[in-house]
């Protein structure tokens, strides 16, 4: 059985830059062990950049810019990185998340991992999961029991 596949949110990558403890970590790990597919694009890994020097994220975690590539070049080696062809109109109250469901949609993830609410309220897109890291880390753990 082929790894999950999943677009990590925004707000989920940026979690995952500082996690250390709770399910942020643990989906790091996760990531780490290639017990999953990150899903993304250009303008996805774009955006990420920009959110890394919001100062609200540098106040709060202080982040270096070695520490910003470090955690981009974390994210690109275990990343399919779609051309970004694809768009999508989804989102009527926040236009900006229709992104992750083209990439989702291109790169055939099995998930979508938020904590955003105007994609969480979808609940799924064409056959595409959208739920919270700890679903996610739950299908991640169940997939790896039956490889087993």
């Amino acid at each position: 059985m082929p790894a999950l596949k999943a677009v990590l949110d925004t707000n989920v990558l940026i979690g995952l830059a500082f996690a250390r403890r709770g399910i942020t970590k643990t989906l790091r790990e996760l990531l780490a062990e290639e017990a999953f597919t990150v899903v993304t694009a250009a303008d996805l890994l774009a955006e990420l950049y920009r959110v890394f020097h919001y100062p609200r994220i540098r106040q709060r975690f202080h982040p270096t810019e070695e520490d910003i590539i470090a955690f981009l070049g974390l994210v690109l080696e275990r990343a399919v990185i779609v051309p970004g062809r694809y768009q999508v109109q989804r989102v009527e109250s926040d236009p900006t998340d229709d992104m992750f469901l083209a990439c989702a949609l291109e790169g055939k993830a099995d998930y979508i991992v938020s904590r955003d609410p105007h994609l969480l309220n979808l609940k799924h897109f064409h056959s595409i999961q959208i739920v919270e890291p700890p679903a996610f880390v739950r299908a991640v753990r169940q997939q790896q029991r039956h490889k087993e």
